[in-house]
């Protein structure tokens, strides 16, 4: 496909429209954000295979404000079909997640029944094989063999790289449990945030539109408070968009793992609205590790380290932490898999994986005492 869809406007301008709510304020507020940016032209999209792919974390309902409102992605299905592109929408959820309860809860499985779209699950569509920047990984079928992926991401914080937007979001293009692979190999942040910068580089041309009507501040990305941030914002580079995010929400770009070596290179163009969000709170975890020179980590893993804490008043033993965990490190206290989950701190490696998919809030990532040090010693968030 060409990428001329992404060139007019300039790839790296941002657009964002003001959107009070999912009601009476989001159709015109679309329409706006698509008439001002150019963005999805029906004459660059019209016979395309367009994939849109949400956020699509877990079973949460809209409410809870963990995955893209199905409002915002019935929008986009409706303009796309309108403009005469080949829709589907697909994603990979938290590998502890099942897809039919997820597209129940979410509403999204509704919206692509009532719209006439597939929706395709990517664990069961093949894959394709990468290796880039020495980052081994595959990539859905679906997505490599799209025309354009439309990314729908939820504007939250999150637990390991403090922001999740649009850059963040197609790290889901990686199919089911190979993302809690990828985990276990690339713990800590900074590595992480290079692998999804690698995932970024062999994907199709993307447009992102964000949605920041109601986002997730705190525990991020699902266990979190729902925040109203009271806008839109769509980009055809999800660097820029995010790092606009960043300067909106009072965020240090550089300190969102996967943004590093991006800012000089994605500077943002911004258009429309004029937004700011008064305070939006990130928890404070993993990326702190990248603090530590390397040299003395390995030395002081005892005393460094980000871990997650469960709190047995809420935990309900559904074992979906035990499932996620990439490397085994949670465990049931008998032989007979009973009680709630006990933590095998040495294996951990404070991927947050248990963290996002628990149901109940009842796990918290917890800094240990001398890395709360360092913390308070940088002054950073």
């Amino acid at each position: 496909m060409s990428t001329d869809i992404l060139r007019n406007p300039p790839a790296r301008t941002v657009q964002i429209v003001r959107c009070a709510d999912y009601a009476d304020a989001l159709a015109p507020a679309f329409a706006r954000l698509l008439a001002e940016s150019t963005l999805l032209d029906p004459q660059t999209v019209a016979g395309r295979r367009v994939l849109i792919k949400p956020n699509l974390l877990t079973d949460r309902t809209p409410d809870q404000a963990v995955t893209t409102h199905p409002a915002v992605l019935r929008l986009v299905i409706r303009h796309l079909k309108s403009a005469g592109a080949r829709v589907a929408v697909g994603d990979s959820p938290a590998s502890a997640a099942n897809i039919r309860a997820v597209l129940k809860r979410t509403g999204v499985g509704a919206v692509c029944e009532d719209e006439g779209v597939p929706f395709v699950s990517f664990e069961q569509e093949g894959v394709r094989a990468c290796n880039v920047d020495g980052f081994e990984f595959a990539i859905a079928g679906p997505v490599a063999e799209a025309d354009l992926v439309v990314s729908l991401p939820k504007v939250k914080s999150h637990a390991l790289t403090k922001l999740t937007a649009a850059v963040k979001n197609l790290y889901g293009a990686v199919p089911g449990y190979d993302k809690t692979t990828l985990h276990r190999l690339y713990p800590k942040p900074n590595d992480f945030g290079r692998l999804v910068q690698a995932i970024w580089r062999v994907l199709p041309p993307t447009v992102s539109l964000a949605d920041a009507v109601i986002g997730m501040e705190g525990q991020g990305p699902a266990n979190g408070r729902p925040v109203r941030l009271g806008f839109l914002a769509a980009s055809a580079d999800p660097f820029a968009l995010d790092i606009a995010l960043c300067n909106i929400l009072h965020l240090k770009p550089t300190s969102v793992p996967y943004l590093k070596g991006m800012v000089d290179l994605h500077k943002p163009e911004l258009a429309g609205d004029q937004v700011d969000v008064a305070s939006f709170e990130v928890p404070v975890g993993s990326h702190l590790l990248d603090l530590v020179p390397a040299c003395l980590m390995r030395v002081a893993a005892r005393v460094l380290w980000v871990r997650p804490r469960i709190d047995t008043a809420r935990c309900i033993s559904c074992g979906r932490c035990l499932a996620a965990c990439p490397v085994h490190a949670l465990a049931r206290p008998d032989a007979q898999a009973h009680g709630i989950p006990v933590l095998k701190r040495q294996a951990c490696v404070g991927c947050a994986c248990c963290h996002e998919v628990c149901p109940q809030g009842a796990i918290r990532m917890a800094q240990s005492p001398a890395l709360r040090l360092v913390h308070a010693f940088h002054g950073v968030d």
